[in-house]
């Protein structure tokens, strides 16, 4: 927006300037190309100014560096820095009238600075973390600019977690921190989390947004012992006579020990880790790392062997069986291979006749086979 003021002309030059009324912007036709700049910290710049009138004295630039002073009878002023490195720089380009007033443009410019260094780290804690418990971690981002365009970004490997901007305007380089609360689990072992400061300085700014982002921060998880229950389930049964094993098993950071607790007068074999057994009674695993102890008792019930019983039932009655079959096989057999016959009493007829015997004086035919004489018993 022109701006009509008394001033001084860049070089010491006085120009009288409306008091009153002031110039609309329409009536101060100065244009600016770009419109507005965002520059890093120590780059070049180079502006146009240029005018439609052809009716003024003359325009200039009036800027702590690169000023031009009242240049007469041209119709486009360049400002231009090699080098800037003024934060607080607000350029004007300002147009005089042959009638001594004057009106002027402000310039926009934006000087960016990325941080000298990104870094992460744990606050008020070292060494592992463990399960459950909460931690911070701050990102200390040094000497950048502007921080009302700086977002902090958290990351967890490539995971986005969060987002932090900032409110308050500045234009000169400050130091910053950005939090983020942490409750890590045990999957999150060996985790890197990263943050990152990213300057988004709009349509204008580069593209893509200038970044840095700090090294990555590993963290340790110890975690409590947890015992395997599908391995070692708290009810199992023993057999008399016959040995069972029970294996405990962990899993926890550190490695977690493994114990066996149990009655010493009890019969029992311990071999890395696992403990076999021979009758009945109660047997503690624990397992112990650094973090905690977990345990599991395991009660071992006595059962008797029923299968040996069961075995020996099934022996006893195929025996029963197989005589049984024997005794009516030959039962079954005599009966009907061998005929009975009686030859008390009997008479030869003196007919000699293989087939007929005699029964008091009568004739009876009798199915007979004959046989050798060696095979006849009276």
């Amino acid at each position: 927006m022109c701006e009509i003021i008394f001033s001084r002309i860049f070089l010491g030059f006085p120009v009288l300037l409306w008091m009153a009324g002031g110039l609309a912007h329409a009536s101060c036709p100065l244009e600016l190309n770009p419109p507005r700049l965002v520059v890093r910290y120590g780059d070049s710049v180079s502006v146009n100014c240029s005018t439609s009138s052809t009716d003024h004295e003359g325009m200039g630039w009036e800027a702590t560096f690169g000023g031009t002073g009242l240049e007469p009878d041209v119709i486009v002023v360049t400002w231009t820095v090699k080098n800037l490195t003024d934060w607080t720089i607000q350029p004007k380009c300002y147009i005089t009238s042959k009638d001594g007033k004057q009106c002027l443009e402000t310039f926009p410019v934006i000087l960016y600075k990325t941080p000298d260094r990104v870094s992460i780290s744990v606050l008020n804690h070292s060494g592992p973390m463990v399960e459950g418990t909460q931690y911070q971690l701050q990102c200390d981002i040094q000497n950048i600019t502007p921080l009302q365009n700086l977002v902090v970004k958290w990351y967890k490997g490539n995971e986005p977690l969060d987002n932090v901007t900032y409110s308050n305007i500045s234009k000169r380089p400050e130091d910053v921190s950005a939090t983020l609360m942490i409750s890590p689990s045990k999957d999150d072992n060996g985790t890197q989390y990263r943050c990152r400061a990213e300057l988004d300085l709009g349509p204008e700014g580069p593209q893509p947004h200038p970044t840095v982002t700090s090294e990555p921060l590993s963290i340790t998880v110890h975690y409590k012992p947890c015992i395997n229950a599908s391995r070692l389930p708290v009810r199992i049964p023993v057999f008399r006579g016959y040995p069972e094993e029970l294996v405990c098993e962990a899993e926890g950071y550190p490695q977690p020990r493994i114990k066996w607790v149990y009655d010493p007068a009890k019969h029992v074999s311990e071999a890395g880790g696992n403990l076999t057994v021979f009758e009945a009674g109660l047997y503690n695993c624990t397992a112990t790392n650094d973090v905690a102890t977990s345990f599991i008792v395991v009660e071992m019930v006595l059962n008797e062997d029923y299968l040996r019983l069961i075995a020996g039932f099934v022996a006893f009655m195929v025996m029963v069986i197989l005589v049984i079959l024997v005794v009516i096989y030959f039962i079954y057999y005599k009966n009907t291979k061998m005929g009975r016959y009686s030859l008390k009493k009997a008479k030869l007829s003196s007919t000699p006749n293989g087939n007929v015997a005699q029964n008091g004086g009568r004739d009876t035919l009798l199915p007979m086979t004959e046989l050798s004489q060696p095979n006849i018993y009276f």
